[in-house]
């Protein structure tokens, strides 16, 4: 609930910040369609989040689990791109990247996003769980993946060395957003634009865990592609565009907040995804 309010918090604050905008500004009439694409790499913060984990082998509900970004920058590096099996069309794929086209006329502008969020389990991470593992009931302060040393595993313990949603991940919004132009001159012109979006997540998931009763086995379960859940944005852009607007760049802070429920193992697991981008990018008239 806090979490909603938040987001709720934020919309109203970045309708509030341009709500003094100069109501005796003329206003002009361009019937003109504009189409527009999008490009940006984002800098993603995930949010902790409760999270519920269904299966043969762990009903438990986990407090405060922790997710990292993988941000993949690497790829945009020659170096990288020269390695054995990579080439450079990866530089769209491995990093997460945003793309969206929109269609504008008059400063109302509607648009169709692609995020490719990539978040994975903090592996280190030591948390509150409730519930059963293997049978085993569970009620404390645990690690999540203790360390292991090849003889230090105990019944009911959690083992769970990977759980991570990367591959194929991505967030698709329909959305709708409003044009502010805050400085014009000859060179070009600076725009604050306002938005709002709604979608659904999809993706592949993957979880490695320990096998049950051994030490040095795993099994590993690779979800089949699905959507996840559903959810949506709300996001503040500044512009800088050349004259014609034929070409800018744009810094941009994304909040987003998904309710998630897919595959884990035989079962599944719920949470809350949340998450704050900051990203910089480019756009072009088309």
């Amino acid at each position: 609930m806090k979490s909603f309010l938040f987001f709720i918090f934020y919309m109203l604050s970045s309708l509030n910040c341009y709500s003094q905008y100069d109501i005796n500004t003329p206003n002009t009439i361009d019937d003109k369609w504009r189409l527009r694409f999008y490009l940006s790499h984002s800098y993603t913060t995930y949010y902790n989040t409760d999270i519920k984990f269904s299966s043969s082998r762990y009903n438990v509900t986990i407090k405060n689990y922790q997710w990292l970004e993988r941000g993949s920058r690497e790829f945009f590096h020659y170096a990288k791109w020269a390695e054995q099996g990579n080439n450079p069309t990866q530089i769209i794929d491995e990093p997460s990247n945003t793309f969206v086209l929109s269609i504008e006329r008059n400063n109302h502008e509607f648009f169709l996003s692609v995020f490719h969020p990539k978040f994975l389990q903090n592996p280190e991470q030591i948390a509150y769980m409730k519930g059963t593992i293997d049978g085993i009931e569970v009620d404390g302060v645990y690690n999540i993946n203790r360390p292991f040393d090849g003889y230090n595993q105990f019944p009911g313990e959690m083992e769970l060395v990977r759980n991570e949603n990367t591959h194929r991940e991505m967030l698709f919004e329909i959305g709708y957003d409003y044009r502010f132009k805050l400085l014009d001159a000859k060179i070009g012109n600076i725009t604050y634009v306002p938005s709002i979006g709604v979608g659904l997540s999809c993706g592949k998931n993957l979880v490695v865990v320990v096998k049950e009763d051994e030490w040095w086995e795993f099994d590993n379960y690779k979800q089949k592609s699905e959507v996840q859940g559903f959810g949506g944005s709300i996001t503040n852009r500044i512009e800088f565009n050349t004259e014609k607007e034929r070409f800018g760049i744009f810094y941009e802070n994304k909040l987003s907040y998904y309710k998630q429920n897919h595959g884990f193992i035989d079962g599944n697991q719920k949470y809350n995804l949340k998450l704050i981008g900051n990203s910089v990018g480019v756009k072009f008239m088309i």
